[in-house]
């Protein structure tokens, strides 16, 4: 059998783009990258905490906050694209105005916080030299964002199922063994980012020096302990396969995170949100006890009467803009800041003003 010349493989390996050192393809070191964020904790996105160096070349920037993925540009302002928006060039990595920029955007590079990757160039050449090489979709800034807010949820739902499977466990673990509890107060950190940086900074968690169980631990901490996310298996409403919403006609157990119900006459009505029950309600003119709705963290059914609404959120339900239950008025209130919402209200106060807001 022939000897293969070790210079010959390498340079296969390089022609391949398989990087010898494990470093994802995102990750650039940290001489390379500019942080326009003050702080200690200038080095983590604000939206989930996660290294923007170990994710630079999808870094994008809006006024004093950068972002680790176009996702979490998009989840933080509203759905619409900021004019002023600036993205790292991925060949050159510099940052540039998004405005203006060529994505690729479902390339065969893996792609961050999302599982349909956006690339940005400041040149159409380097941006079509790449999309060559790794397939994928050339788009405006204006068409990535689009696409990125409809990949949201399928993007937020896939997020939270790796957590659930396996950050959260991990993240407990490592919190339950390693770190001083007495020293974390939740309620100091408006970020998660600052309660990461506030974590490593302070060697709270003894021998966490590494950046992926630093992630695990702070990302097991906010959901579970500060916003009341469920680690567990939760107590979902139930639907029916064949159960269909009697005012869009979409199959609600496709979206068991948004399903509502209404029992009524010992006959249950299922809805894909809680937008189309409300609507249904108005339509009928009538009042009905017995309703519940899902609690956006928990995913638990909770008695519509007694839950509390986020309106004008980011975040968007199979029919789009939603009402967005939760158990507390904390987890809300939290949820509205984390995630750009205009206003809290309670069930009472749903009227046909509130649902017009929202209907589109």
């Amino acid at each position: 059998m022939k000897k293969f010349n070790i210079n010959i493989v390498v340079l296969m390996l390089i022609m391949f783009g398989i990087n010898l050192s494990g470093a994802m393809f995102q990750t650039v070191p940290a001489e390379k990258t500019k942080m326009v964020q003050k702080g200690a904790d200038k080095i983590y996105c604000p939206s989930c905490g996660m290294h923007l160096g170990k994710f630079y070349k999808t870094n994008h920037i809006h006024k004093d906050s950068q972002y680790c993925s176009m996702h979490c540009l998009v989840e933080n302002n509203q759905g619409k694209p900021p004019a002023d928006a600036k993205v790292v060039d991925t060949k050159t990595l510099k940052q540039i105005k998004a405005d203006g920029a060529y994505y690729v955007v479902g390339s065969k590079k893996g792609g961050t916080m999302t599982m349909n990757s956006k690339y940005a160039f400041e040149k159409k050449a380097d941006a079509v030299v790449f999309q060559k090489k790794f397939s994928g979709k050339l788009m405006s800034y204006k068409e990535a964002f689009d696409q990125a807010k409809k990949d949201m949820q399928k993007d937020m739902d896939m997020i939270q199922t790796k957590r659930s499977k396996k950050v959260y466990k991990v993240g407990k673990k490592l919190y339950d063994k390693r770190c001083q509890k007495e020293k974390i107060d939740l309620s100091k950190f408006a970020k998660i980012s600052e309660l990461k940086s506030y974590i490593k900074s302070n060697n709270i968690c003894k021998n966490v020096k590494k950046d992926k169980p630093l992630q695990a631990i702070t990302v097991y901490l906010w959901d579970t302990q500060k916003l009341g996310i469920s680690s567990g298996k939760a107590d979902a409403i139930k639907v029916p396969k064949d159960a269909k919403c009697p005012v869009c006609g979409m199959f609600v157990s496709k979206y068991p995170k948004w399903a509502a119900v209404i029992i009524d006459d010992k006959k249950s009505l299922y809805f894909d949100g809680v937008k189309d029950m409300i609507k249904y309600m108005f339509e009928k003119n009538k009042k009905y006890s017995h309703i519940h709705v899902t609690d956006y963290y928990t995913t638990n059914a909770i008695e519509a009467q007694k839950a509390y609404y986020v309106l004008g959120s980011t975040v968007y339900g199979p029919m789009g803009d939603e009402l967005i239950p939760f158990s507390t008025m904390e987890k809300a209130q939290a949820f509205k800041a984390d995630h750009q919402g205009k206003s809290v209200i309670k069930f009472d106060q749903i009227d046909k003003a509130v649902l017009k807001q929202i209907d589109n």
